[in-house]
């Protein structure tokens, strides 16, 4: 049996439902989204297992939960934490401040932190605070897997990148984005070793792969789909 089924978020989906089915199964054809569930499911049950699955059934089309920020929130980044904070002392301004590994961005008093313009602005705000630390703990950290695989830029650099997370030149100059501070050290990691193999293959040919490959204990595949599917704290550019 096949029915049309609204949802608040995905549209019009296809439901088709089946005898012996124990469990739901979902996959988007296009833009639609097609549900296999057990005969006889009522609408109410249709409904709480899509709120159940909701971020799984947006990571099938590729789609990731939307950016939010909030006074008091903490993002975890690489080496450091950066605490959202209020202030009313300068108007208009964003101030920056540290303790030890925590670093603060404070906001001013009464700032619209669910618009556009305000995620922009705190994105803005995040990605200069986190250039600076990226040479402290981002550069060293690269260093340190260049060591352990053997191999050397001539150079390493802190860019700002969104789409190019890391660029080797033919100089063999490696640039790496400040976004690199948002990720966790495994994806890090890896990025540098993309960039580290193309030290000696300036190309993505199988041997390139296989060497990325060797650099990451075989989990290039692995590291590769969850960097593809990394929920960022900050809304894309």
């Amino acid at each position: 049996m096949q029915y049309y089924y609204d949802d608040k978020e995905f549209g019009r989906l296809i439901v088709t439902t089946r005898h012996g089915m124990r469990h739901f199964t979902a996959r988007w054809k296009g833009d639609v989204l097609h549900v296999n569930a057990p005969w006889g499911i009522g609408a109410t049950d249709l409904a709480q297992m899509l709120d159940r699955n909701r971020q799984q059934v947006r990571q099938l089309k590729g789609q990731k939960p939307p950016v939010e920020f909030a006074i008091g929130q903490v993002i975890n980044c690489f080496g450091r934490q950066v605490r959202l904070i209020e202030q009313s002392h300068v108007p208009g301004r964003m101030l920056f401040g540290r303790n030890g590994d925590m670093l603060t961005l404070a906001l001013p008093q009464g700032m619209e932190l669910d618009s556009d313009t305000g995620k922009r602005n705190v994105t803005h705000a995040l990605q200069v605070l986190l250039e600076q630390e990226a040479k402290l703990v981002l550069l060293p950290f690269a260093q340190e897997v260049a060591q352990q695989v053997g191999v050397q830029p001539a150079r390493w650099e802190v860019g700002r990148g969104m789409r190019k997370l890391g660029h080797c030149t033919p100089k063999r100059v490696i640039q790496l984005s400040r976004n690199l501070m948002f990720l966790p050290e495994r994806l890090v990691r890896y990025i540098i070793c993309h960039e580290l193999a193309h030290l000696t293959h300036m190309n993505h040919s199988p041997e390139f792969h296989a060497l990325v490959n060797t650099y990451v204990d075989g989990q290039e595949k692995v590291l590769e789909q969850e960097l593809k599917h990394f929920n960022w704290p900050i809304p894309p550019l």
